[in-house]
């Protein structure tokens, strides 16, 4: 049994809080939000056993580590598999691996489960910051389901996932994203796991169906308000210029992103 915590989408009011009361670095930003939600989502303890999903080069699984005693595990490849620049940052994997002896990283994807090394109902905690969103729409319910096999009795499943605001498309775009995320059933499933970025309730489905619990009203989650609603955090600017200086994307073009909580125990 499943039991949900939290489906919500970030805020600014938290953010501002997360700056003001806690020890980590909170950058303005939505990754800068995802390390302050996660940290301020329970009460680590020393000896929790932890798996950051597309943890790569983030510090946040090293702070864990040394400040919360936590048996930290980080499972991504790097983009070493596909050779893709992109992921690998211009750095080298084998390099920052030797660097943090104080993580066991698994170089490998979740959501292949009989190809995985990563230990069935182990750990105590399973999240990711801004990653799941990167995750091919037709294996998303693959890796949902492989991360809580992977969780132990009372386990938490802890993931901030990237979504566009569907006003990115303009007033068109947006009149045909509300009539999807309000009757969903005129959809055939095949599509509405096609876009499964298309709305936060639309994700957020998707996932308590594949966990197979009942799916709750959503309540705050509908595309006007986090497109209204001035309080929804929205990515910085300096995103669209990372991704100019670090990533290389000469051509990229902003779009606003909001960011959605999702936040389950196994029971």
């Amino acid at each position: 049994m499943i039991k949900i915590k939290e489906i919500s989408l970030a805020n600014t009011q938290r953010i501002y809080q997360y700056k003001r009361e806690l020890d980590y670095e909170i950058s303005f930003d939505i990754k800068g939000f995802d390390y302050g939600w996660i940290l301020s989502s329970r009460e680590w303890k020393q000896g929790d056993k932890v798996l950051d999903v597309g943890g790569a080069y983030s510090r946040f699984p090293g702070y864990l580590s040394k400040e919360n005693g936590c048996e930290t595990w980080v499972v991504d490849d790097f983009g070493i598999d596909v050779n893709d620049p992109f992921w690998q940052r211009n750095q080298s994997p084998q390099d920052h691996i030797k660097a943090h002896p104080e993580i066991h990283y698994v170089l490998e994807r979740v959501g292949d489960p009989d190809n995985s090394s990563l230990p069935t109902g182990y750990f105590d905690v399973v999240y990711s910051a801004s990653a799941l969103e990167h995750v091919p729409p037709e294996l998303t319910p693959a890796v949902w389901q492989h991360m809580l096999d992977l969780l132990s009795p009372k386990g938490e499943l802890i993931h901030a996932i990237d979504i566009p605001f569907p006003s990115n498309g303009g007033l068109k775009k947006l009149l045909q994203t509300t009539m999807f995320d309000m009757m969903p059933w005129l959809f055939p499933e095949n599509f509405r796991l096609k876009h499964y970025l298309a709305t936060p309730r639309n994700y957020s489905r998707l996932v308590c169906n594949t966990l197979n619990m009942e799916v709750p009203p959503l309540s705050g989650l509908d595309i006007w308000t986090m497109c209204l609603d001035p309080d929804v955090l929205c990515e910085s600017l300096m995103h669209g210029w990372y991704r100019i200086v670090k990533d290389g994307m000469e051509d990229y073009q902003f779009q606003r992103v909001g960011n959605l909580l999702l936040h389950f125990i196994k029971e």
